[in-house]
């Protein structure tokens, strides 16, 4: 028997998921981190899901707390991209759903928050923008100048 090494997996991403509502109102929101598990599963292979008790602070209520879910995933350059607008529509839905005033998504190491606009934008997404840094090309696939 020999042991290889059969993919090397460079990304990786982690995603937040609160437990309430309007600041502090518990909500049982298992249905969506099923739903974000099952569909990074298919993508990626699979993921890890983990439950922290988490604190901020709140302009409103001060220090809050709540229990949060932490999906994390490891993928190749295919995989991050192909998760690109499902993380878009995550995002957004545990925004709206959620009456969250962010969302933070780290990809490799780097973290971000994220909220909703009312402004329009004509640029690309921002998200898009960040994934194609992070592969070293441009939204139509070519790599960037000195990237490999």
């Amino acid at each position: 028997m020999q042991l290889n090494v059969t993919q090397t997996l460079t990304h990786s991403l982690r995603l937040l998921i609160p437990t309430t509502v309007d600041v502090n109102q518990p909500i049982d929101t298992s249905h969506l981190v099923r739903q974000i598990n099952q569909d990074l599963c298919q993508l990626c292979g699979g993921t890890l899901c983990k439950q922290h008790r988490g604190y901020y602070q709140s302009d409103e209520l001060g220090v809050v707390e709540e229990v949060i879910y932490e999906i994390e995933v490891w993928t190749t350059d295919f995989g991050l991209k192909q998760a690109q607008q499902l993380l878009e529509g995550w995002m957004t839905r545990i925004l709206v759903e959620l009456r969250q005033e962010s969302v933070l998504l780290a990809i490799d190491g780097t973290v971000q928050l994220w909220e909703l606009s009312q402004k329009q934008s004509s640029s690309p997404n921002q998200l898009s923008q960040r994934l194609d840094q992070r592969l070293g090309q441009n939204r139509f696939g070519r790599s960037l100048a000195g990237s490999v």
